[in-house]
């Protein structure tokens, strides 16, 4: 019997969702994966923002340090969907795949054009060199709007990262850039041709009604989607039961995630609540 099956055997904590600084993370990979350790983590999956440039250097940790944490390769891909940001999560995929590469270096310039397009709005109310001072805030290649709401916040402009959404970076922030990111579809087909499964990431912290929801849902699917994360930081236990039974309707696999990027604004890895009994586990054939 592996080692991986006899864990199986007992209480399983799996974390399929969960950011390091090679996009808009605190910890480092090496850092991420100790702490998956600390936290008594079997499974975790690091799911950067359009990034895979973290997993290599978390692969590396665990097996220097022998941590006994299974490491998924993962990925977040942002999309478009009538106008709203859909995230959606790539796992068990291959990080050498060129549809995959091709996808994420489009995204990534996506990202770079935004946040430049960010600091020239900034610049017109008195925030001057936003992008390179938010520089400074990211560790990885990537400049996002968390790395700005942190700059924001560390140089006194607000008081938190809520308030620096709401005043500069958020729809309704004098700095709003929308974004420009793959479709669905796309990001569905990126992740097949890697050999991965494509997970519709926190549903319900999308500002769509139930109706759209469902709509979102069934598209996802109709594109080849494989499950959606029922349990997920930042949810009631209604939201749970709901997520479990649209899993059941749709008839997609049940994932789960923290979302974890610091100690500060997110769940800590690892301590979503158990998927329902009612609901199949993505990870049920990973053994």
């Amino acid at each position: 019997m592996t080692r991986l099956k006899i864990i199986f055997e007992k209480k399983v904590i799996v974390d399929l969702h969960s950011h390091t600084t090679a996009s808009d993370g605190i910890l480092t990979p090496s850092e991420l994966v100790k702490r998956a350790a600390d936290n008594q983590i079997n499974m975790l999956a690091i799911t950067d923002h359009d990034t895979i440039k973290g997993l290599l250097e978390a692969k590396a940790a665990i097996e220097r340090d022998n941590l006994p944490v299974k490491l998924i390769y993962g990925v977040e891909v942002s999309t478009m969907w009538k106008n709203n940001e859909i995230h959606i999560v790539g796992l068990n995929i291959d990080i050498q795949n060129s549809h995959l590469l091709e996808l994420l270096t489009a995204q990534e310039q996506s990202r770079i054009d935004r946040a430049i397009s960010i600091s020239e709005k900034l610049a017109k109310v008195s925030i001057d060199n936003a992008y390179e001072q938010a520089q400074q805030f990211s560790k990885g290649d990537i400049v996002s709007r968390a790395h700005f709401a942190r700059f924001l916040v560390a140089n006194n402009y607000v008081k938190d990262i809520k308030r620096a959404f709401k005043k500069y970076l958020g729809k309704s922030g004098y700095a709003y850039v929308p974004a420009k990111w793959c479709s669905i579809a796309d990001a569905v087909n990126a992740i097949h041709a890697a050999g991965g499964q494509a997970v519709l990431a926190h549903p319900t912290r999308y500002d769509l009604t139930l109706t759209k929801l469902k709509l979102l849902i069934s598209e996802f699917k109709s594109y080849g989607g494989d499950g959606i994360e029922v349990s997920q930081s930042r949810q009631t236990q209604d939201d749970l039961q709901r997520l479990a039974k649209l899993a059941n309707e749709f008839e997609l696999l049940a994932s789960q995630g923290s979302d974890f990027h610091d100690l500060l604004n997110y769940l800590d890895l690892g301590k979503t609540t158990p998927l329902p009994g009612s609901v199949t586990p993505i990870w049920q054939n990973w053994i």
